[in-house]
Protein backbone atom coordinates (compact mmCIF):
# COMPACT_ATOMS: atom_id res chain seq x y z
CA UNK A 1 0.00 0.00 0.00
CA UNK A 2 1.43 3.37 -0.98
CA UNK A 3 0.42 6.98 -0.57
CA UNK A 4 0.15 9.02 -3.75
CA UNK A 5 3.10 11.39 -4.12
CA UNK A 6 1.55 14.72 -3.23
CA UNK A 7 1.09 17.15 -6.10
CA UNK A 8 -1.85 18.93 -4.43
CA UNK A 9 -1.45 22.42 -3.01
CA UNK A 10 -0.21 22.60 0.55
CA UNK A 11 -2.26 23.94 3.44
CA UNK A 12 -1.37 27.39 4.69
CA UNK A 13 -2.29 27.30 8.37
CA UNK A 14 -4.82 29.79 9.57
CA UNK A 15 -7.12 29.37 6.58
CA UNK A 16 -8.87 26.21 7.71
CA UNK A 17 -9.09 22.97 5.78
CA UNK A 18 -10.47 24.31 2.49
CA UNK A 19 -10.40 27.29 0.17
CA UNK A 20 -7.94 29.02 -2.12
CA UNK A 21 -4.65 29.61 -0.40
CA UNK A 22 -2.43 32.67 -0.78
CA UNK A 23 1.04 32.29 -2.19
CA UNK A 24 2.76 34.21 0.57
CA UNK A 25 4.34 32.26 3.41
CA UNK A 26 3.44 32.94 7.01
CA UNK A 27 5.94 32.28 9.75
CA UNK A 28 5.41 29.17 11.87
CA UNK A 29 5.39 31.31 14.99
CA UNK A 30 2.31 33.15 13.72
CA UNK A 31 0.70 29.99 12.36
CA UNK A 32 0.74 28.36 15.75
CA UNK A 33 -1.98 30.74 16.89
CA UNK A 34 -4.41 29.52 14.20
CA UNK A 35 -3.45 25.89 13.67
CA UNK A 36 -5.95 23.06 13.84
CA UNK A 37 -4.98 19.44 14.28
CA UNK A 38 -5.66 18.80 10.59
CA UNK A 39 -3.65 21.75 9.26
CA UNK A 40 -0.71 20.92 11.53
CA UNK A 41 -0.76 17.30 10.35
CA UNK A 42 -0.94 18.45 6.76
CA UNK A 43 2.13 20.65 7.22
CA UNK A 44 4.06 17.70 8.68
CA UNK A 45 2.87 15.36 5.92
CA UNK A 46 3.99 17.73 3.14
CA UNK A 47 7.44 18.06 4.68
CA UNK A 48 7.73 14.32 5.38
CA UNK A 49 7.50 13.25 1.74
CA UNK A 50 10.94 12.02 0.59
CA UNK A 51 12.48 13.59 3.71
CA UNK A 52 14.27 10.40 4.83
CA UNK A 53 13.40 11.61 8.34
CA UNK A 54 16.47 13.79 8.18
CA UNK A 55 17.54 16.32 10.80
CA UNK A 56 16.43 19.07 8.41
CA UNK A 57 12.95 17.56 8.30
CA UNK A 58 12.61 17.46 12.09
CA UNK A 59 13.80 21.04 12.31
CA UNK A 60 11.30 22.22 9.65
CA UNK A 61 8.31 20.79 11.53
CA UNK A 62 9.33 21.41 15.12
CA UNK A 63 6.56 23.96 15.72
CA UNK A 64 3.59 21.92 14.37
CA UNK A 65 5.02 18.88 16.18
CA UNK A 66 5.09 20.81 19.45
CA UNK A 67 1.46 21.85 18.90
CA UNK A 68 0.35 18.27 18.18
CA UNK A 69 2.35 16.74 21.04
CA UNK A 70 0.43 19.01 23.39
CA UNK A 71 -2.94 18.39 21.71
CA UNK A 72 -2.68 14.62 21.16
CA UNK A 73 -0.15 13.39 23.70
CA UNK A 74 1.77 11.44 21.03
CA UNK A 75 5.48 11.25 20.19
CA UNK A 76 6.98 12.85 17.09
CA UNK A 77 7.23 9.62 15.06
CA UNK A 78 3.72 8.61 16.11
CA UNK A 79 2.46 11.95 14.77
CA UNK A 80 4.24 11.38 11.45
CA UNK A 81 2.77 7.87 11.21
CA UNK A 82 -0.67 9.26 12.05
CA UNK A 83 -0.41 11.83 9.24
CA UNK A 84 0.57 9.16 6.70
CA UNK A 85 -2.23 6.79 7.78
CA UNK A 86 -4.83 9.54 7.46
CA UNK A 87 -3.57 10.46 4.00
CA UNK A 88 -3.50 6.83 2.85
CA UNK A 89 -7.02 6.09 4.09
CA UNK A 90 -6.07 2.41 4.05
CA UNK A 91 -3.75 0.06 5.95
CA UNK A 92 -0.03 0.72 5.41
CA UNK A 93 2.87 -1.67 5.59
CA UNK A 94 6.36 -0.78 6.80
CA UNK A 95 7.45 -0.79 3.16
CA UNK A 96 4.77 1.68 2.02
CA UNK A 97 5.69 4.03 4.87
CA UNK A 98 9.34 3.85 3.81
CA UNK A 99 8.39 4.53 0.20
CA UNK A 100 6.57 7.71 1.15
CA UNK A 101 9.37 8.92 3.38
CA UNK A 102 11.98 8.06 0.75
CA UNK A 103 13.86 5.61 2.97
CA UNK A 104 14.12 1.87 3.52
CA UNK A 105 11.64 -0.30 5.37
CA UNK A 106 14.29 -0.98 8.03
CA UNK A 107 14.74 2.74 8.62
CA UNK A 108 11.06 2.98 9.56
CA UNK A 109 11.12 -0.22 11.61
CA UNK A 110 13.69 1.41 13.89
CA UNK A 111 10.66 3.16 15.37
CA UNK A 112 8.60 -0.02 15.73
CA UNK A 113 8.36 0.29 19.53
CA UNK A 114 6.70 3.69 19.26
CA UNK A 115 4.32 2.39 16.55
CA UNK A 116 3.50 -0.58 18.80
CA UNK A 117 2.67 1.90 21.55
CA UNK A 118 0.26 3.63 19.15
CA UNK A 119 -1.45 0.24 18.75
CA UNK A 120 -1.38 -0.40 22.50
CA UNK A 121 -3.12 2.95 23.06
CA UNK A 122 -5.72 1.75 20.50
CA UNK A 123 -5.19 4.59 18.05
CA UNK A 124 -4.38 1.94 15.47
CA UNK A 125 -4.38 -1.82 15.02
CA UNK A 126 -2.56 -4.38 12.93
CA UNK A 127 -3.99 -5.45 9.62
CA UNK A 128 -2.53 -7.48 6.78
CA UNK A 129 -1.76 -5.54 3.61
CA UNK A 130 -2.03 -7.27 0.23
CA UNK A 131 -0.02 -6.15 -2.79
CA UNK A 132 1.57 -7.78 -5.84
CA UNK A 133 4.23 -9.41 -3.65
CA UNK A 134 1.64 -11.04 -1.35
CA UNK A 135 0.58 -10.32 2.22
CA UNK A 136 2.62 -8.27 4.67
CA UNK A 137 2.09 -6.87 8.15
CA UNK A 138 0.55 -3.44 8.27
CA UNK A 139 -1.33 -1.05 10.50
CA UNK A 140 -4.50 1.00 10.09
CA UNK A 141 -6.24 3.64 12.16
CA UNK A 142 -8.92 2.71 14.66
CA UNK A 143 -12.50 3.66 13.90
CA UNK A 144 -13.27 7.19 15.09
CA UNK A 145 -9.74 8.64 14.94
CA UNK A 146 -10.27 10.73 11.80
CA UNK A 147 -13.68 11.96 13.00
CA UNK A 148 -12.24 13.17 16.29
CA UNK A 149 -9.28 14.93 14.66
CA UNK A 150 -11.52 16.50 12.02
CA UNK A 151 -13.44 18.14 14.87
CA UNK A 152 -10.12 19.32 16.32
CA UNK A 153 -10.37 16.99 19.31
CA UNK A 154 -7.92 14.34 20.51
CA UNK A 155 -9.06 10.78 19.98
CA UNK A 156 -10.23 9.02 23.15
CA UNK A 157 -10.18 5.23 22.66
CA UNK A 158 -13.16 3.21 23.78
CA UNK A 159 -12.61 1.66 27.21
CA UNK A 160 -12.39 -2.06 26.63
CA UNK A 161 -10.28 -3.33 29.52
CA UNK A 162 -11.21 -4.38 33.06
CA UNK A 163 -14.63 -5.71 31.99
CA UNK A 164 -16.80 -8.26 33.77
CA UNK A 165 -18.12 -11.28 31.84
CA UNK A 166 -21.46 -9.53 31.41
CA UNK A 167 -19.88 -6.30 30.22
CA UNK A 168 -17.54 -8.15 27.87
CA UNK A 169 -20.24 -10.12 26.04
CA UNK A 170 -22.67 -7.18 26.03
CA UNK A 171 -20.01 -4.99 24.41
CA UNK A 172 -19.11 -7.75 21.97
CA UNK A 173 -22.75 -8.26 20.98
CA UNK A 174 -23.43 -4.53 20.60
CA UNK A 175 -20.38 -4.03 18.38
CA UNK A 176 -21.15 -6.99 16.13
CA UNK A 177 -24.82 -6.03 15.76
CA UNK A 178 -23.88 -2.50 14.75
CA UNK A 179 -21.21 -3.69 12.36
CA UNK A 180 -23.37 -6.33 10.68
CA UNK A 181 -25.99 -3.70 9.89
CA UNK A 182 -23.41 -1.36 8.36
CA UNK A 183 -22.69 -2.17 4.72
CA UNK A 184 -19.49 -0.07 4.83
CA UNK A 185 -17.69 -2.23 7.39
CA UNK A 186 -15.61 -5.33 6.76
CA UNK A 187 -15.64 -8.40 8.96
CA UNK A 188 -11.83 -8.42 8.90
CA UNK A 189 -11.93 -5.18 10.91
CA UNK A 190 -14.34 -6.80 13.38
CA UNK A 191 -11.96 -9.72 13.80
CA UNK A 192 -9.16 -7.36 14.77
CA UNK A 193 -11.43 -5.53 17.22
CA UNK A 194 -12.62 -8.77 18.83
CA UNK A 195 -9.07 -9.98 19.39
CA UNK A 196 -8.13 -6.60 20.89
CA UNK A 197 -11.12 -6.88 23.21
CA UNK A 198 -9.99 -10.34 24.33
CA UNK A 199 -6.40 -9.18 24.75
CA UNK A 200 -7.58 -6.30 26.96
CA UNK A 201 -9.42 -8.69 29.30
CA UNK A 202 -7.07 -11.64 29.93
CA UNK A 203 -8.56 -12.11 33.41
CA UNK A 204 -11.78 -13.53 31.91
CA UNK A 205 -11.94 -17.33 31.37
CA UNK A 206 -13.43 -16.86 27.88
CA UNK A 207 -10.63 -14.51 26.82
CA UNK A 208 -7.99 -16.88 28.18
CA UNK A 209 -9.35 -19.65 25.96
CA UNK A 210 -9.68 -17.39 22.92
CA UNK A 211 -6.05 -16.30 23.27
CA UNK A 212 -4.86 -19.91 23.36
CA UNK A 213 -5.34 -19.98 19.59
CA UNK A 214 -2.95 -18.30 17.17
CA UNK A 215 -5.34 -18.21 14.21
CA UNK A 216 -7.47 -15.05 14.19
CA UNK A 217 -10.25 -16.88 12.31
CA UNK A 218 -10.49 -19.48 15.06
CA UNK A 219 -10.52 -16.75 17.70
CA UNK A 220 -13.24 -14.74 15.95
CA UNK A 221 -15.37 -17.81 15.18
CA UNK A 222 -15.52 -18.75 18.86
CA UNK A 223 -16.52 -15.20 19.76
CA UNK A 224 -19.15 -15.09 17.00
CA UNK A 225 -20.72 -18.25 18.39
CA UNK A 226 -20.69 -16.56 21.81
CA UNK A 227 -22.65 -13.68 20.24
CA UNK A 228 -25.14 -16.18 18.81
CA UNK A 229 -25.50 -17.75 22.26
CA UNK A 230 -26.14 -14.32 23.75
CA UNK A 231 -28.92 -13.60 21.26
CA UNK A 232 -30.64 -16.98 20.95
CA UNK A 233 -29.84 -19.02 24.07
CA UNK A 234 -32.44 -21.70 24.78
CA UNK A 235 -34.53 -20.98 21.65
CA UNK A 236 -34.98 -22.89 18.43
CA UNK A 237 -32.85 -20.22 16.73
CA UNK A 238 -29.71 -20.92 18.75
CA UNK A 239 -26.80 -22.00 16.58
CA UNK A 240 -24.63 -20.00 14.17
CA UNK A 241 -25.45 -21.16 10.64
CA UNK A 242 -22.94 -22.31 8.08
CA UNK A 243 -24.40 -19.69 5.71
CA UNK A 244 -23.47 -16.94 8.18
CA UNK A 245 -19.94 -18.30 8.55
CA UNK A 246 -19.58 -18.77 4.79
CA UNK A 247 -20.63 -15.16 4.18
CA UNK A 248 -18.33 -13.66 6.80
CA UNK A 249 -15.05 -15.37 6.14
CA UNK A 250 -13.06 -14.79 2.92
CA UNK A 251 -12.73 -17.26 0.07
CA UNK A 252 -9.15 -18.23 0.78
CA UNK A 253 -7.19 -21.42 1.34
CA UNK A 254 -7.21 -21.44 5.15
CA UNK A 255 -10.89 -20.54 5.46
CA UNK A 256 -11.87 -23.25 2.98
CA UNK A 257 -10.23 -25.78 5.29
CA UNK A 258 -12.10 -24.22 8.20
CA UNK A 259 -15.43 -24.69 6.40
CA UNK A 260 -14.64 -28.30 5.58
CA UNK A 261 -13.51 -29.08 9.15
CA UNK A 262 -16.68 -27.55 10.59
CA UNK A 263 -18.93 -29.76 8.50
CA UNK A 264 -16.83 -32.84 9.14
CA UNK A 265 -16.70 -32.19 12.90
CA UNK A 266 -12.88 -32.03 12.91
CA UNK A 267 -12.46 -28.30 13.56
CA UNK A 268 -10.19 -27.26 16.45
CA UNK A 269 -13.10 -25.74 18.35
CA UNK A 270 -15.18 -28.91 17.99
CA UNK A 271 -12.35 -31.25 18.95
CA UNK A 272 -11.47 -28.95 21.86
CA UNK A 273 -15.00 -29.19 23.25
CA UNK A 274 -15.84 -25.51 22.75
CA UNK A 275 -18.54 -25.86 20.09
CA UNK A 276 -20.68 -28.66 18.63
CA UNK A 277 -23.14 -29.36 15.85
CA UNK A 278 -26.66 -28.41 16.83
CA UNK A 279 -28.99 -31.29 17.63
CA UNK A 280 -32.29 -31.05 15.73
CA UNK A 281 -34.88 -33.75 16.33
CA UNK A 282 -32.21 -36.10 17.65
CA UNK A 283 -29.84 -35.63 14.69
CA UNK A 284 -26.69 -33.53 14.39
CA UNK A 285 -27.17 -30.56 12.07
CA UNK A 286 -23.81 -29.98 10.40
CA UNK A 287 -25.07 -26.60 9.15
CA UNK A 288 -25.40 -25.03 12.63
CA UNK A 289 -22.88 -24.61 15.45
CA UNK A 290 -23.42 -23.71 19.09
CA UNK A 291 -21.47 -23.57 22.35
CA UNK A 292 -21.21 -26.81 24.28
CA UNK A 293 -22.76 -27.03 27.71
CA UNK A 294 -19.25 -27.23 29.17
CA UNK A 295 -18.20 -24.01 27.41
CA UNK A 296 -21.29 -22.20 28.65
CA UNK A 297 -20.81 -23.25 32.27
CA UNK A 298 -17.03 -22.90 32.49
CA UNK A 299 -16.37 -19.87 30.28
CA UNK A 300 -19.57 -17.86 30.81
CA UNK A 301 -20.78 -18.87 34.26
CA UNK A 302 -21.34 -15.23 35.31
CA UNK A 303 -23.05 -14.15 32.08
CA UNK A 304 -26.82 -13.81 31.53
CA UNK A 305 -27.78 -13.93 27.81
CA UNK A 306 -29.58 -10.89 26.42
CA UNK A 307 -31.91 -12.92 24.15
CA UNK A 308 -31.99 -9.85 21.89
CA UNK A 309 -32.97 -11.80 18.76
CA UNK A 310 -35.53 -13.88 20.67
CA UNK A 311 -37.30 -10.67 21.71
CA UNK A 312 -37.78 -9.81 18.06
CA UNK A 313 -39.31 -13.20 17.29
CA UNK A 314 -42.74 -13.76 18.80
CA UNK A 315 -43.12 -16.82 21.03
CA UNK A 316 -44.80 -19.75 19.33
CA UNK A 317 -47.86 -19.51 21.53
CA UNK A 318 -48.43 -15.95 20.28
CA UNK A 319 -47.76 -17.03 16.70
CA UNK A 320 -50.61 -19.51 17.00
CA UNK A 321 -54.07 -18.14 16.26
CA UNK A 322 -56.88 -20.15 17.79
CA UNK A 323 -59.61 -21.31 15.43
CA UNK A 324 -62.10 -20.23 18.11
CA UNK A 325 -61.04 -16.58 17.58
CA UNK A 326 -61.95 -16.64 13.89
CA UNK A 327 -65.37 -15.16 13.22
CA UNK A 328 -67.67 -16.96 10.85
CA UNK A 329 -67.95 -15.23 7.51
CA UNK A 330 -70.08 -16.23 4.55
CA UNK A 331 -67.93 -16.46 1.42
CA UNK A 332 -69.11 -16.63 -2.19
CA UNK A 333 -67.06 -18.13 -5.02
CA UNK A 334 -67.37 -18.99 -8.65
CA UNK A 335 -68.44 -22.61 -9.20
CA UNK A 336 -64.93 -24.00 -9.87
CA UNK A 337 -63.34 -22.38 -6.82
CA UNK A 338 -66.31 -23.35 -4.64
CA UNK A 339 -65.91 -27.05 -5.53
CA UNK A 340 -62.14 -27.01 -4.95
CA UNK A 341 -62.42 -25.25 -1.60
CA UNK A 342 -65.23 -27.52 -0.39
CA UNK A 343 -63.20 -30.58 -1.35
CA UNK A 344 -60.09 -29.27 0.41
CA UNK A 345 -62.09 -28.44 3.54
CA UNK A 346 -63.48 -32.01 3.66
CA UNK A 347 -59.97 -33.41 3.17
CA UNK A 348 -58.51 -31.33 6.05
CA UNK A 349 -61.30 -32.21 8.48
CA UNK A 350 -60.28 -34.06 11.64
CA UNK A 351 -62.43 -37.00 10.50
CA UNK A 352 -60.68 -37.51 7.18
CA UNK A 353 -57.08 -36.27 7.34
CA UNK A 354 -55.60 -38.82 9.81
CA UNK A 355 -56.81 -41.82 7.82
CA UNK A 356 -55.71 -40.26 4.52
CA UNK A 357 -52.22 -39.59 5.88
CA UNK A 358 -51.99 -43.12 7.23
CA UNK A 359 -52.88 -44.58 3.83
CA UNK A 360 -50.34 -42.36 2.11
CA UNK A 361 -47.61 -43.40 4.53
CA UNK A 362 -48.44 -47.08 4.04
CA UNK A 363 -47.93 -46.63 0.31
CA UNK A 364 -44.61 -44.86 0.79
CA UNK A 365 -45.95 -41.45 -0.22
CA UNK A 366 -45.44 -38.07 1.42
CA UNK A 367 -47.91 -37.29 4.20
CA UNK A 368 -47.81 -33.50 4.05
CA UNK A 369 -50.36 -31.28 2.35
CA UNK A 370 -48.97 -28.09 0.80
CA UNK A 371 -51.60 -25.86 -0.79
CA UNK A 372 -51.27 -22.70 -2.87
CA UNK A 373 -54.03 -20.12 -3.17
CA UNK A 374 -53.28 -17.64 -5.95
CA UNK A 375 -55.09 -14.85 -7.72
CA UNK A 376 -55.73 -11.11 -7.79
CA UNK A 377 -55.84 -9.11 -4.54
CA UNK A 378 -59.22 -8.95 -2.87
CA UNK A 379 -60.50 -12.27 -4.21
CA UNK A 380 -60.75 -13.86 -0.76
CA UNK A 381 -57.60 -15.97 -0.49
CA UNK A 382 -56.67 -14.99 3.07
CA UNK A 383 -60.24 -15.12 4.38
CA UNK A 384 -60.68 -18.56 2.83
CA UNK A 385 -57.70 -19.86 4.80
CA UNK A 386 -59.21 -18.46 8.00
CA UNK A 387 -62.59 -20.06 7.32
CA UNK A 388 -61.01 -23.43 6.49
CA UNK A 389 -59.16 -23.27 9.81
CA UNK A 390 -62.39 -22.41 11.64
CA UNK A 391 -64.43 -25.13 9.94
CA UNK A 392 -61.80 -27.84 10.43
CA UNK A 393 -61.04 -26.85 14.05
CA UNK A 394 -57.37 -26.20 13.31
CA UNK A 395 -55.34 -23.38 14.82
CA UNK A 396 -53.19 -21.22 12.53
CA UNK A 397 -49.48 -20.54 12.80
CA UNK A 398 -49.26 -17.43 10.62
CA UNK A 399 -45.83 -16.41 9.37
CA UNK A 400 -44.72 -12.80 8.85
CA UNK A 401 -42.64 -13.16 5.68
CA UNK A 402 -41.12 -9.67 5.95
CA UNK A 403 -40.05 -10.39 9.54
CA UNK A 404 -38.00 -13.38 8.40
CA UNK A 405 -35.52 -11.23 6.52
CA UNK A 406 -32.43 -10.17 8.42
CA UNK A 407 -29.46 -7.99 7.45
CA UNK A 408 -27.10 -10.60 8.84
CA UNK A 409 -25.82 -12.97 6.21
CA UNK A 410 -27.29 -16.37 7.06
CA UNK A 411 -29.70 -15.13 9.73
CA UNK A 412 -32.68 -15.07 7.34
CA UNK A 413 -32.03 -18.73 6.60
CA UNK A 414 -31.93 -19.41 10.33
CA UNK A 415 -35.24 -17.62 10.76
CA UNK A 416 -36.99 -19.71 8.12
CA UNK A 417 -35.58 -22.90 9.63
CA UNK A 418 -36.86 -21.85 13.02
CA UNK A 419 -40.37 -21.39 11.59
CA UNK A 420 -40.52 -25.01 10.46
CA UNK A 421 -38.91 -26.25 13.68
CA UNK A 422 -41.56 -24.43 15.71
CA UNK A 423 -44.31 -25.81 13.51
CA UNK A 424 -43.06 -29.38 13.96
CA UNK A 425 -42.96 -28.85 17.70
CA UNK A 426 -46.52 -27.48 17.65
CA UNK A 427 -47.67 -30.51 15.68
CA UNK A 428 -46.15 -32.85 18.26
CA UNK A 429 -47.79 -31.07 21.17
CA UNK A 430 -51.18 -30.21 19.65
CA UNK A 431 -54.17 -32.49 19.86
CA UNK A 432 -55.28 -31.25 16.42
CA UNK A 433 -52.61 -30.56 13.81
CA UNK A 434 -52.40 -26.77 13.15
CA UNK A 435 -52.06 -25.10 9.75
CA UNK A 436 -48.83 -23.34 8.82
CA UNK A 437 -49.94 -20.21 6.96
CA UNK A 438 -47.63 -18.22 4.65
CA UNK A 439 -49.68 -15.17 3.71
CA UNK A 440 -48.51 -13.10 0.72
CA UNK A 441 -45.64 -15.47 0.11
CA UNK A 442 -44.55 -13.94 -3.22
CA UNK A 443 -41.15 -12.95 -1.85
CA UNK A 444 -40.11 -16.49 -0.94
CA UNK A 445 -41.63 -18.65 -3.70
CA UNK A 446 -40.70 -16.66 -6.79
CA UNK A 447 -38.12 -17.79 -9.31
CA UNK A 448 -34.62 -18.25 -7.95
CA UNK A 449 -31.86 -15.99 -9.24
CA UNK A 450 -29.54 -17.88 -11.58
CA UNK A 451 -26.73 -15.33 -11.92
CA UNK A 452 -26.16 -14.47 -8.27
CA UNK A 453 -24.18 -11.23 -7.93
CA UNK A 454 -25.48 -9.70 -4.72
CA UNK A 455 -25.65 -11.03 -1.17
CA UNK A 456 -29.41 -10.36 -1.15
CA UNK A 457 -29.87 -12.70 -4.13
CA UNK A 458 -27.76 -15.33 -2.42
CA UNK A 459 -29.86 -14.98 0.75
CA UNK A 460 -33.15 -15.26 -1.17
CA UNK A 461 -31.96 -18.37 -3.01
CA UNK A 462 -30.80 -19.96 0.23
CA UNK A 463 -34.17 -19.23 1.88
CA UNK A 464 -36.02 -20.72 -1.08
CA UNK A 465 -33.87 -23.86 -1.05
CA UNK A 466 -34.66 -24.35 2.64
CA UNK A 467 -38.40 -23.94 2.01
CA UNK A 468 -38.27 -26.38 -0.91
CA UNK A 469 -36.61 -29.00 1.27
CA UNK A 470 -39.06 -28.36 4.11
CA UNK A 471 -41.99 -28.80 1.70
CA UNK A 472 -40.46 -32.07 0.60
CA UNK A 473 -40.27 -33.25 4.23
CA UNK A 474 -43.59 -31.71 5.31
CA UNK A 475 -45.82 -33.96 7.41
CA UNK A 476 -48.38 -31.31 8.31
CA UNK A 477 -50.49 -28.72 6.50
CA UNK A 478 -49.09 -25.63 4.80
CA UNK A 479 -51.16 -23.06 2.92
CA UNK A 480 -49.48 -20.20 1.04
CA UNK A 481 -51.19 -17.31 -0.66
CA UNK A 482 -49.76 -15.19 -3.46
CA UNK A 483 -50.95 -12.51 -5.86
CA UNK A 484 -48.32 -13.29 -8.49
CA UNK A 485 -47.98 -16.64 -10.23
CA UNK A 486 -46.19 -15.72 -13.46
CA UNK A 487 -42.93 -15.62 -11.52
CA UNK A 488 -43.55 -18.80 -9.49
CA UNK A 489 -40.55 -21.11 -9.41
CA UNK A 490 -41.28 -24.45 -11.11
CA UNK A 491 -39.80 -26.33 -8.17
CA UNK A 492 -42.42 -24.77 -5.89
CA UNK A 493 -45.20 -25.47 -8.37
CA UNK A 494 -44.43 -29.20 -8.19
CA UNK A 495 -44.37 -29.27 -4.40
CA UNK A 496 -47.82 -27.74 -3.94
CA UNK A 497 -50.25 -30.64 -4.08
CA UNK A 498 -53.36 -28.47 -4.24
CA UNK A 499 -53.36 -25.25 -6.25
CA UNK A 500 -56.51 -23.12 -6.23
CA UNK A 501 -56.80 -20.11 -8.50
CA UNK A 502 -59.09 -17.35 -7.22
CA UNK A 503 -60.73 -15.51 -10.10
CA UNK A 504 -62.71 -12.33 -9.83
CA UNK A 505 -66.33 -13.25 -9.04
CA UNK A 506 -68.81 -13.42 -11.94
CA UNK A 507 -71.90 -11.24 -11.95
CA UNK A 508 -74.13 -13.66 -10.03
CA UNK A 509 -71.52 -14.18 -7.33
CA UNK A 510 -70.90 -10.44 -7.05
CA UNK A 511 -74.63 -9.87 -6.61
CA UNK A 512 -74.64 -12.36 -3.72
CA UNK A 513 -71.65 -10.58 -2.16
CA UNK A 514 -73.41 -7.21 -2.49
CA UNK A 515 -76.52 -8.53 -0.73
CA UNK A 516 -74.48 -10.23 2.00
CA UNK A 517 -72.71 -6.94 2.71
CA UNK A 518 -75.73 -4.64 2.34
CA UNK A 519 -78.74 -6.47 3.80
CA UNK A 520 -81.32 -3.89 2.66
CA UNK A 521 -80.24 -3.99 -0.97
CA UNK A 522 -82.80 -5.47 -3.35
CA UNK A 523 -81.91 -8.34 -5.64
CA UNK A 524 -82.29 -6.10 -8.71
CA UNK A 525 -80.11 -3.34 -7.28
CA UNK A 526 -77.46 -5.84 -6.26
CA UNK A 527 -77.45 -7.35 -9.76
CA UNK A 528 -77.19 -3.90 -11.35
CA UNK A 529 -74.21 -2.95 -9.15
CA UNK A 530 -72.59 -6.29 -9.92
CA UNK A 531 -73.07 -5.69 -13.65
CA UNK A 532 -71.78 -2.11 -13.58
CA UNK A 533 -68.63 -2.60 -11.54
CA UNK A 534 -66.02 -5.32 -11.98
CA UNK A 535 -65.17 -5.47 -8.29
CA UNK A 536 -63.55 -8.11 -6.13
CA UNK A 537 -65.08 -9.09 -2.83
CA UNK A 538 -62.55 -6.90 -1.06
CA UNK A 539 -63.61 -3.84 -3.05
CA UNK A 540 -67.28 -4.51 -2.39
CA UNK A 541 -66.48 -4.75 1.32
CA UNK A 542 -64.75 -1.35 1.16
CA UNK A 543 -67.91 0.20 -0.31
CA UNK A 544 -70.06 -1.46 2.36
CA UNK A 545 -67.82 -0.11 5.11
CA UNK A 546 -68.01 3.43 3.71
CA UNK A 547 -71.81 3.20 3.70
CA UNK A 548 -71.80 2.01 7.32
CA UNK A 549 -69.48 4.85 8.39
CA UNK A 550 -71.76 7.41 6.71
CA UNK A 551 -74.77 5.86 8.45
CA UNK A 552 -73.04 6.21 11.83
CA UNK A 553 -72.33 9.88 11.08
CA UNK A 554 -75.63 10.88 9.47
CA UNK A 555 -78.14 8.39 10.85
CA UNK A 556 -79.44 7.36 7.43
CA UNK A 557 -78.45 4.74 4.88
CA UNK A 558 -77.01 5.87 1.57
CA UNK A 559 -79.25 5.49 -1.49
CA UNK A 560 -78.33 3.36 -4.48
CA UNK A 561 -77.13 6.47 -6.33
CA UNK A 562 -74.86 7.30 -3.42
CA UNK A 563 -73.59 3.70 -3.38
CA UNK A 564 -72.69 4.14 -7.04
CA UNK A 565 -70.74 7.26 -6.07
CA UNK A 566 -68.84 5.16 -3.50
CA UNK A 567 -68.09 2.68 -6.28
CA UNK A 568 -66.73 5.37 -8.57
CA UNK A 569 -64.51 6.60 -5.72
CA UNK A 570 -63.25 3.04 -5.24
CA UNK A 571 -61.89 3.10 -8.80
CA UNK A 572 -58.41 4.60 -8.74
CA UNK A 573 -58.34 7.87 -10.62
CA UNK A 574 -62.12 7.70 -11.05
CA UNK A 575 -61.70 5.41 -14.06
CA UNK A 576 -64.88 3.61 -15.07
CA UNK A 577 -64.05 -0.07 -15.55
CA UNK A 578 -67.42 -1.04 -17.04
CA UNK A 579 -67.49 -3.02 -20.26
CA UNK A 580 -67.04 -1.09 -23.53
CA UNK A 581 -70.35 -0.20 -25.13
CA UNK A 582 -72.36 -0.87 -21.97
CA UNK A 583 -75.15 1.63 -21.47
CA UNK A 584 -75.92 2.14 -17.82
CA UNK A 585 -79.62 1.57 -17.17
CA UNK A 586 -81.53 3.48 -14.52
CA UNK A 587 -81.53 2.00 -11.04
CA UNK A 588 -84.64 3.81 -9.97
Amino acid sequence: MTIRKRTLRKFEPGLGDFGDLPDKKVADTKESDTWTIITALDRILSKAQDSRLSAEFWESVKNPLAYLREMLGLTDIQIVALAMLIEAGEPMSWKSMGNYLGCSRLSVMVYSEEIEELIAQRWAFRKCVHDITGYSEGITLAHGVVTALRHNKPFVPEKIDGLTEQQFVDKLEKHINKSMNDRNTEFADDEEWMVQLAQANPHLPLCQEVLRFDDIHVQSLLLMIVVDYAQWEGSDGEGLTFQTIDGLYPDEYECDFMREDLRNGTHLLIEGGYIEHKCNDGQADTEQYMLTRKAKTELLSAYTPSHSKCKRMRPSDRLLRSHHSIKEKLLFFNTTEQEQIARLTRLLSTDNLPSIQQRLEEQGMRKGFACLFYGAPGTGKTETVLQIARQTGRDLMQVDIAGLRDKWVGESEKNIKEVFQRYRRLCRHSEVMPILFFNEADAVINKRTTNVEHSVDKMDNAMQNIILQELEDLEGILIATTNLTSNLDRAFERRFLYKVEFHKPDVDVKAKIWRSMLKDLSADDAHQLASHFDFTGGQIENVARKRTVDYILSGKFASVDEIEAYCQAELLGGKDRRSIGFVKPSLS
